[in-house]
C-alpha cells in the first residue's frame, strides 16, 4: 500500500497560521465591541428661531468664584446656590430650561458669560463616586465624569444630588447618560502629572439601564458574520489536515514487490553460484579484432 502525500503541501502551512491569526484577532475585536459600545450620536442641532440670549446668573453668590482653580471653600457658597436651585426643579424643568447650544467651547474660552446657565449635555459617563457632603440634604453627592462627542478627551465634572436606581458606581464605568446643569466654574486639577481644566456642572443626571439583549448594530453584524466564515474555513481546513495526519501516520512504509530485504549475510549455495558464473566467464577466449 502507497503512503500518503504529506498532509502539510506548499504554502498550507503558513495559510493555516494566518487564518488562526485572523480568527484570533477578530474575535478578539468582537468581544471589545462588545464590552465598550460606541456612544450614539445625537440628532444634529437644527435652527428654527432666534434663540434667547444667554445671560449669566448675577447672584452673589458667584462673587468669590474663579476660574482654573481647583475647588476650595471660596467656591462653596455658589456650589450650595447651585445645588439648591437644582432641587427645585424636576429634572422635566430643568431639561427644557437647559441650553442645547453651548458647548465646551464657549464654557472654556469665556466662563464669566455663562455663570450659573442651565446647560444640557449628552454622552458617556467614565467614572462615578460617591462622596459625603455637609452641603446635601441626604448627606451625599455624586459626581460623574462625562465625555461627549465635541470632547472626547476633555471631560466634563458633573455633580447631583440624587442618582437613578441600579446606576453603576466605579472608576471604570462606561454608561450613556444624560446630564442638565447649571455651569459653576473652570476647575483645575491634576490628570497625572498634567494640569488641567474641566466644567464643573451641577444639576441632575438621567440613565437608562441597557437591556439584556441590545440590538446589534449592522456593522458588528457583518463583522461577527465575516468572522464566523473565516472560522468555519480554519475548522474545516484543521480537519482536513488532521484526517490526512492520522493517515500519514497509520500506514507501514511500503515495500518493493518481489525483492527480498537486503542483509550482510550470504546464502552458501548463492556465494558458490556467483563463484562458477564468474570462472565460466574467465573461461572464454577474448574476441579476435580481425573478426570484426
Amino acid at each position: 500500500m502507497d503512503r500518503p502525500d504529506p498532509f502539510f503541501r506548499g504554502s498550507e502551512l503558513p495559510r493555516l497560521a494566518l487564518l488562526a491569526v485572523i480568527m484570533l484577532a477578530g474575535w478578539a475585536a468582537v468581544w471589545r465591541f462588545a464590552q465598550h459600545e460606541p456612544v450614539p450620536e445625537k440628532p444634529p442641532l437644527r435652527v428654527e428661531a432666534d434663540p434667547p440670549p444667554i445671560e449669566p446668573d448675577r447672584a452673589i453668590e458667584f462673587e468669590t468664584v474663579t476660574d482654573r482653580t481647583p475647588m476650595t471653600f471660596r467656591d462653596n457658597a455658589a456650589y450650595a446656590y447651585l445645588l439648591e436651585k437644582a432641587r427645585e426643579r424636576s429634572p422635566e424643568q430643568l431639561a427644557k430650561e437647559s441650553r442645547r447650544d453651548v458647548f465646551l467651547t464657549h464654557l472654556w474660552e469665556r466662563p464669566e458669560l455663562y455663570r450659573g446657565v442651565p446647560v444640557h449635555i449628552q454622552g458617556a459617563a467614565l467614572r462615578v463616586v460617591r462622596f459625603e457632603s455637609k452641603l446635601s440634604k441626604t448627606g451625599w453627592l455624586y459626581e460623574a465624569w462625562i465625555v461627549t462627542p465635541d470632547a472626547r478627551r476633555y471631560p466634563y465634572d458633573c455633580v447631583f444630588e440624587e442618582a437613578p436606581e441600579g446606576f453603576p458606581i466605579g472608576v471604570d464605568v462606561s454608561e450613556r447618560v444624560v446630564f442638565n446643569g447649571y455651569f459653576l466654574k473652570i476647575m483645575k486639577y491634576q490628570a497625572g502629572d498634567v494640569a488641567r481644566g474641566a466644567p464643573v456642572l451641577i444639576g441632575k443626571l438621567g440613565w437608562t439601564p441597557r437591556p439584556a439583549s441590545e440590538p446589534v448594530k449592522e456593522s458588528n453584524r457583518i463583522l461577527q458574520w465575516s468572522l464566523v466564515a473565516i472560522g468555519l474555513m480554519f475548522l474545516v481546513s484543521m480537519s482536513r489536515w488532521i484526517y490526512q495526519l492520522s493517515r500519514y501516520l497509520s500506514v507501514p512504509r511500503r515495500r518493493t514487490a518481489g525483492r527480498p530485504p537486503i542483509t550482510d549475510d550470504i546464502h552458501p549455495e548463492d556465494l558458490q553460484a556467483w563463484v562458477e558464473s564468474q570462472g565460466d566467464a574467465n573461461d572464454q577466449p577474448p574476441d579476435d579484432p580481425d573478426d570484426h
